[in-house]
């Protein structure tokens, strides 16, 4: 009797709490879009207990975000911006997702965010998806090729400079072929060092070696470049080979002939497709 009273309690503080998430201008899926073109949609992200500090209706994710680009712009040498998601009134196209388990202790391994935002339609091949979220990490960001993540706590007055050093993981950066990259997809200088300092650096940024993906012909970023490229299938791609995963048909394009990018590194990873193709045992730290 006592067990079922307490799952009783749970059910209804569950079903409350996320009564609770009902609030006024909020938006839990991605709102019909201006363009089909290549975009980066924005997420308040919380885990099933995190305090709603509604940062999505209350114009904070917005603030950073104009942050992020404008900072991206001007390291580019004012040339290009980074695509966004725009709802048809012109207001940045920001949603909220509360998971249905708790966040892990130690560290936020993004396998079941992945899939559970996937899950809720954040799929969309064309797009990546940046979740800002008060949920605890041991880390200040993580990112994929389909998904990223900025912990506000943890990277703090950072938070500018660590969403930049996200998306360009996001974005493929570095690739196994860029020029003094070391740490899986890092650089020991710039943006994607250390340091953070406010410097793209000449190895991904135009850095004039056709056969290795340059930042600049990101579908992304816009002005879009006539040689554009996508990062998704050059990613998974690269993990089909490494680890057998996802599934689906990826493809390098074939203009990119360096041989370390098509080698690829050890830890290569994509998670796109996570959903439905999971299995539950990868999730069992996740608490529910």
């Amino acid at each position: 009797m006592k067990k079922i009273l307490l799952s009783l309690l749970i059910i209804l503080f569950c079903s409350s709490l996320l009564a609770s998430d009902e609030k006024p201008g909020r938006s839990f899926q991605d709102q019909p879009d201006v363009s089909d073109d290549y975009q980066i949609h924005f997420i308040y992200l919380l885990a099933k207990k995190t305090k709603d500090k509604e940062r999505d209706i209350n114009g904070w994710v917005e603030k950073e975000v104009k942050k992020i680009d404008d900072l991206f712009f001007k390291m580019t040498g004012n040339k290009q911006r980074l695509k966004f998601d725009y709802r048809q009134d012109g207001k940045l196209d920001v949603s909220f997702v509360r998971m249905d388990r708790k966040a892990r202790k130690g560290g936020w391994n993004v396998n079941y965010p992945d899939y559970y935002l996937q899950k809720q339609g954040f799929n969309n091949p064309k797009k990546m998806y940046f979740s800002f979220t008060d949920a605890s990490s041991g880390d200040g960001g993580q990112m994929g090729p389909h998904h990223g993540y900025l912990f506000i706590k943890r990277a703090g007055s950072q938070k500018t400079k660590i969403g930049i050093h996200e998306l360009l993981h996001g974005l493929g950066f570095a690739m196994p072929c860029t020029k003094g990259v070391t740490r899986g997809a890092h650089l020991n200088t710039g943006i994607l060092g250390n340091d953070l300092s406010s410097k793209l650096g000449k190895a991904i940024y135009e850095h004039g070696d056709s056969t290795c993906p340059d930042l600049k012909d990101s579908v992304y970023l816009t002005p879009t470049s006539k040689n554009s490229f996508d990062p998704l299938p050059i990613a998974c791609a690269l993990s089909q080979k490494v680890r057998g995963y996802p599934p689906g048909n990826f493809e390098i394009p074939a203009r990119y002939t360096h041989k370390k990018l098509l080698k690829g590194r050890k830890n290569e990873w994509c998670t796109f497709g996570v959903y439905p193709n999971a299995k539950e045992e990868w999730f069992k730290e996740w608490k529910k």
